[in-house]
């Protein structure tokens, strides 16, 4: 996390909460921890602060298909594994030598690259659908 210099206690505050889950929460459960833990926000605030977060750099966005964004503090380089049954998502680290190796075009100057990988998570997958035998 960086040093926090320039940003409301209510910002800062968000960033501590954020780096402390490895949930990737979205902004609904974000809201809904933080009243539970004594630190109310609105959502407007929050939304306001999450992409101030964003746009420096210290938060990731996380748009995944069929549910809302969900917010990560861990913007160093990792993948996602995400299940599809239940939406869990869990960071993975990058072994040695992991690299984008992809051709792109020329002059293309590349700032970012995300991997997700998606199947179903171990408790997800003894769940067996009623009518298989």
């Amino acid at each position: 996390m960086r040093s926090g210099t320039g940003h409301s206690k209510q910002r800062r505050t968000l960033l501590e909460h954020l780096a402390a889950t490895d949930t990737h929460p979205t902004a609904a459960e974000i809201a809904e921890d933080m009243a539970a833990r004594g630190t109310p926000v609105s959502l407007s605030n929050l939304y306001r602060n999450l992409e101030i977060l964003v746009a420096s750099g210290e938060v990731v966005r996380l748009s995944l298909e069929g549910g809302p964004d969900r917010f990560d503090a861990n913007v160093g380089p990792h993948y996602h594994v995400l299940c599809k049954d239940c939406h869990r998502l869990w960071d993975m680290p990058l072994r040695e030598g992991d690299r984008f190796g992809h051709p792109i075009p020329r002059g293309f100057r590349l700032s970012s690259w995300e991997i997700t990988v998606r199947g179903r998570c171990a408790a997800c997958a003894k769940v067996r659908h009623p009518f298989q035998a």
